[in-house]
């Protein structure tokens, strides 16, 4: 093995050495999954983990089962610094580097993967060459054991790879770029589909309202669990009906925003921030993004 190369069998002993109590072997790390697992349980709290696949460079196919070592370190560096001093930093095995995250719900994790995913753009480049991919996984919503977080995770980074996010190349792109992407092109599949009514042709108000009403509904049958919820029609109007099923719901936990050019009795609507933003882009685009613990929805709608 030459000096500035990690093979498979030793990286995590050597990584050790670089990060002394802060990145642990997978020994260490499913052990410390198992008891979170348990202290999870018996408390009745949260936990997630990420899971940081490191993928070979596409023009160095030599390079798998090795890693420069200075790689690495800029690797866990960027972990390090991204996570609390209560989180635990691991290998996962020769491929993946795995953080846990005491007391972290599903949208902690999201922020800490963001965080991580963005600061990791730069350590791939030149001349490492290689990419990663961040994923994860909450207990107890994902899985009961460390094991099955992990297995949860995994499938997730697989299916992140085909997503319309990276086979498009969103990443690199802004919002209304990404909009206007999305709604020049057809798509057909189970979780993604688009339609064009046609010329003449209007899609009414009333349906987007419809769409709306239904995904707060859905908000309503568990207030407990949080979400983010932004809507953007041409115009908000107080009489819609999904205003009204957002005023008779008790209290939720999930945070709703109006965007767009709205009237003054807006700031009166219960369990919803108003947001006026006079932009031309919002008066032929209507915008519905929901991201709640189990379940997400889009809807673009532009003439």
């Amino acid at each position: 093995m030459g000096s500035d190369h990690l093979d498979t069998e030793t990286k995590s002993t050597l990584a050790n050495k670089i990060f002394p109590g802060r990145l642990y072997d997978a020994f260490f790390i499913n052990e410390y999954g198992k008891i979170e697992s348990l202290r999870a349980s018996r408390y009745n709290n949260n936990f997630s983990v990420i899971l940081v696949g490191i993928e070979d460079a596409p023009d160095r196919p030599d390079s798998k089962g090795e890693f420069p070592v200075d790689f690495l370190k800029k690797a866990v560096s960027v972990l390090i610094d991204s996570v609390r001093d209560s989180d635990v930093i691991g290998m996962s095995d020769d491929r993946h580097l795995v953080v846990l995250l005491p007391h972290a719900d599903y949208f902690g994790y999201l922020n800490v993967a963001r965080k991580i995913s963005k600061s990791l753009v730069n350590v791939g480049k030149y001349p490492s060459g290689h990419s990663f991919t961040v994923s994860g996984a909450t207990f107890p919503k994902d899985g009961k054991g460390f094991g099955e977080l992990l297995s949860v995770a995994l499938r997730r980074a697989i299916s992140k790879k085909e997503s319309i996010w990276e086979k498009e190349g969103f990443g690199t792109k802004l919002f209304w770029e990404i909009i206007s992407d999305l709604s020049a092109r057809s798509y057909r599949d189970l979780e993604n589909s688009s339609f064009d009514a046609g010329g003449g042709y209007e899609i009414t108000g009333a349906f987007i309202d419809q769409i709306n009403e239904l995904i707060i509904r859905d908000m309503t049958r568990a207030p407990q669990k949080k979400g983010i919820l932004y809507l953007s029609t041409k115009k908000v109007s107080p009489g819609a009906s999904f205003i009204n099923t957002l005023n008779t719901a008790g209290k939720l936990a999930a945070k709703t925003f109006l965007v767009g050019d709205g009237q003054d009795n807006l700031w009166d609507i219960k369990n919803a921030t108003p947001i006026p933003m006079d932009d031309p882009r919002l008066k032929e685009t209507s915008l519905t993004f929901y991201l709640g613990e189990d379940t997400g929805y889009a809807l673009i709608c532009k003439e």
